[in-house]
């Protein structure tokens, strides 16, 4: 069984699972809607997580569905990922990321894998593509990651470090405490920032991110940390014309 922890919306409690362990926050960003201050307003009412009044999230929402009918083969199960009306699949093997690629859906990389597995997998992802002539070249995907930010890269590391070190023990990751952080992203800003960078440029920058900050204890200054991060991921964006 993977360890379970509850939150409440709308007085309803929801159960957080080895694929939804956090609630992330997503990059409200899109080229023409609103402007990213006003989307960015409407999200603060999006959901309250307990005591973290200051923070900013998105609902994430998974659910368990077949790709397509065949049902006697386990590798069509795909979890789908729900983020407004765009419905991604999370990229857990190259099975899926091939299914999902004859279908041309976009792809939600796992903050737990490390960033060599996922470059891997979109690669299998591009691969069936051309091979069932798909035409992904408008997809894109999202990537799930843990940040801190912290002007001492040792006490944001070990922030985190608290944060995920129950739930990879309790699933017996393969992974380890260290590469797990090495493949989110905690550091001061400017370091967070230019490894997000990193790791869009790794998967051609074809992915837009979903940030999660549940391991700051700075609660002060996070909900200010979230909106500057956030806008500067946008900026990247329009920097290299990433529609």
């Amino acid at each position: 069984k993977n360890q379970e922890k509850s939150i409440i919306i709308n007085n309803r409690i929801i159960k957080m699972t080895k694929w939804n362990y956090g609630v992330f926050f997503l990059n409200f960003y899109h080229v023409g809607q609103q402007e990213p201050s006003l989307t960015m307003s409407n999200a603060l009412e999006t959901l309250r997580i307990m005591d973290e009044d200051t923070s900013i999230y998105d609902v994430v929402a998974f659910s368990e569905h077949h790709i397509d009918k065949s049902y006697n083969d386990e590798t069509k199960l795909a979890p789908f990922v729900s983020l407004g009306k765009q419905i991604h699949v999370l990229a857990t093997s190259p099975e899926t990321v091939v299914k999902a690629a004859k279908y041309g859906m976009p792809l939600l990389f796992k903050w737990d894998d490390s960033q060599q597995k996922r470059i891997e997998l979109l690669n299998h992802y591009q691969a069936a593509a051309a091979k069932f002539n798909v035409d992904i070249a408008g997809v894109r995907h999202r990537l799930m990651l843990f940040v801190n930010v912290n002007d001492n890269p040792t006490q944001a590391k070990a922030e985190l470090s608290i944060y995920l070190e129950d739930y990879l023990s309790y699933t017996q990751a393969e992974t380890s405490i260290d590469e797990s952080i090495n493949s989110n992203a905690a550091c001061n800003f400017d370091t967070c920032l230019h490894h997000v960078a990193e790791m869009a440029q790794g998967l051609n920058n074809k992915v837009d991110f979903l940030f999660c900050f549940e391991s700051m204890k700075d609660q002060e200054n996070k909900k200010s940390l979230m909106i500057n991060f956030d806008k500067r991921v946008i900026n990247y964006r329009k920097e290299h014309n990433l529609n």
